[in-house]
């Protein structure tokens, strides 16, 4: 009985002096060692089990950047947290935790000292996904250049290594790709460009098209872009065919432009000072000057092209046709000359005069060019006997006549007699 008394003596100090020893406890302990928080911010959160979602043939993106947390705040003993640093804070989202919204769990923790932390939590708990069917698409590489290459030099042939790119990812970013381009840079080179350039996916609207959750066989291509020098050539034209009754081509041929810009190696370009049009324009039975509209695209020589890529090698050709006009001359036997005499003849004309009066024809700037003494008046004797409208020994040959080398359009009949020479 007394020893009960005893022990509920003075029950108040005994329950005072443990709470007093509890609380030095506490502060010394907190003195010592005090609990503290520690913040890492963008922690980004890794995936495990992935192939829940690919296995199915599907694909997914993380929508609001869920993947990453912006801040985690760690709480524990000084002395543990002081230990901690960004390397040691992991944030998992396993997608064996799946839901039907399409959000997976975060969880946090540390790789060491975990059982000492007093908690660890995030901003987000959950990463948000938009999971759709996967798509491969393959794209055909088209190729740009951008800039302005050195002055006297174009841009010719643009080679790829690769002709065309494979990519995966969401149905619906895939479907927004419809084309993969490579940009090559030119501005300044004067030399042939061989470079490794990135290929950029383009929408519709011509806007490169970026999302982390594409995939594709290549990133980058080699590309050579050959640079040629350029030059300014004319144009020559060549016409065929007769004008109609009373009409000749003058000779003159103009054309717009009458020069054109042209493309090459130096060595193709160095002898090059015309482009030869190979079709002849055809002027039968024009009466009057011919307009008309030629592509000399197929008559550039090898190696040579248009360097004026907004110039589509269509020429507008004129062709100057004139009406013609007589003029009477008189011409002596004497100035005749014969050709081709078979061997052992004589020529003689029958019945001679003093004067031959031979009618000219042609156009008005020739004519008036005519002088006596530059026509040349002849007579081609070549399978003369062969003829059968022959009068006893007298054959019919015709005078052609040329003056300082241009032809007139215009022959004369000449009775000739051809006598065998008397031995």
């Amino acid at each position: 009985m007394k020893l009960k008394h005893k022990l509920f003596d003075d029950w108040g100090l005994k329950l005072g002096s443990v709470v007093f020893a509890i609380l030095v406890w506490f502060i010394v302990t907190n003195f010592n060692d005090p609990v503290v928080q520690y913040r890492v911010y963008n922690v980004k959160v890794s995936f495990r089990n992935t192939n829940v979602i690919t296995d199915q043939g599907q694909t997914y993106e993380v929508l609001d950047d869920t993947n990453v947390i912006d801040t985690v705040t760690v709480t524990g003993p000084r002395s543990v947290i002081d230990a901690l640093n960004e390397e040691n804070i992991v944030a998992v989202a396993d997608f064996k935790d799946l839901t039907l919204q399409n959000t997976v769990a975060i969880k946090l923790s540390t790789n060491k000292y975990s059982s000492q932390i007093e908690s660890i939590r995030g901003t987000i708990d959950t990463v948000q996904l938009n999971i759709e069917n996967l798509k491969t698409k393959t794209l055909a590489l088209s190729t740009v250049t951008s800039g302005t290459v050195s002055d006297g030099y174009t841009i010719g042939e643009v080679t790829t290594d690769e002709n065309q790119v494979r990519i995966s990812g969401p149905e619906s970013v895939i479907d927004e790709i419809v084309r993969a381009e490579v940009n090559v840079p030119v501005t300044g080179f004067s030399q042939d460009i061989i470079t490794d350039v990135d290929i950029v996916l383009m929408d519709a609207n011509g806007e490169p098209v970026q999302s982390g959750y594409i995939t594709s066989n290549i990133s980058k291509v080699r590309v050579k872009v050959e640079l040629l020098q350029t030059k300014r050539v004319g144009v020559v034209f060549s016409t065929s065919g007769t004008a109609a009754d009373g009409y000749e081509a003058t000779g003159t041929v103009t054309c717009d432009p009458d020069t054109i810009l042209v493309a090459g190696r130096a060595s193709v370009l160095q002898n090059l000072d015309n482009i030869v049009v190979e079709d002849p324009i055809n002027i039968t039975g024009q009466a009057g000057n011919m307009m008309t509209l030629v592509d000399i695209k197929d008559s550039l020589p090898s190696g040579v092209k248009l360097a004026d890529t907004s110039f589509d090698g269509k020429i507008s050709v004129t062709v100057y046709i004139d009406k013609t006009t007589t003029r009477m001359m008189q011409l002596s036997a004497d100035e005749i000359r014969w050709v081709n005499v078979p061997e052992g003849y004589t020529v003689e004309i029958v019945d001679p005069e003093d004067k031959y009066n031979v009618t000219f024809e042609g156009l008005q700037k020739n004519l008036d060019a005519l002088q006596v003494s530059n026509i040349i008046a002849s007579a081609d004797l070549q399978n003369i006997l062969e003829q059968e409208d022959t009068v006893g020994d007298h054959y019919h040959v015709v005078l052609d006549f040329e003056s300082e080398g241009s032809r007139v359009d215009v022959s004369t009949p000449v009775q000739v007699w051809i006598k065998l020479n008397e031995t």
